[in-house]
């Protein structure tokens, strides 16, 4: 598996770039917008700028098989690792560098909705207005759901993702 090494200060140069200054640390997420909801883009970003959040910068890309199995997502079962495969190989993703406050994982929390399962959302949220309703059989009792959106879900996963995707923004 390849490890991607990080550019020194990358995310620094693109906040010195654009006309708001923020804690780099606080202040930066990532969201991928996910093949199956690709086509709805533009509805998508203008959702993120809408709650406040400001788009830094954004990628479109095919995300290869082993990126998105061994980097974006560990120790997934087999049934779910398969089918994160199958979603993602029907197309590319934007990736999107995105600005906010101290607060930017429950701003993106908030917006993108706080389950998993898109039915399992609010209904103003992008992962029930954008994200499947229903299942897809993973075997062994497993169900996976393709919920439009990733974004990490605590400060933890917000940093694990700037340091994943940097390298591709």
């Amino acid at each position: 598996m390849e490890h991607f090494q990080l550019e020194e200060n990358h995310a620094e140069n693109i906040l010195e770039s654009s006309d708001v200054a923020v804690d780099v640390e606080s202040g930066l997420a990532i969201a991928v917008i996910k093949p199956d909801a690709f086509i709805n883009k533009d509805q998508i970003l203008k959702r993120l700028e809408d709650s406040g959040l400001y788009i830094v910068k954004t990628v479109t890309k095919r995300l290869p098989d082993n990126f998105v199995i061994g980097t974006m997502y560990k120790d997934l079962p087999k049934g779910i690792e398969e089918e994160t495969l199958k979603h993602f190989n029907i197309g590319s993703s934007e990736i999107i560098l995105l600005r906010g406050g101290s607060d930017i994982v429950e701003q993106l929390v908030k917006i993108t909705g706080d389950k998993t399962r898109p039915n399992e959302c609010s209904d103003e949220s992008i992962r029930y207005i954008f994200g499947e309703h229903f299942g897809r059989n993973a075997g062994e009792d497993k169900t996976y759901f393709r919920n439009a959106i990733h974004r990490g879900k605590d400060a933890e996963e917000k940093k694990a993702d700037l340091d994943k995707f940097e390298h591709l923004l």
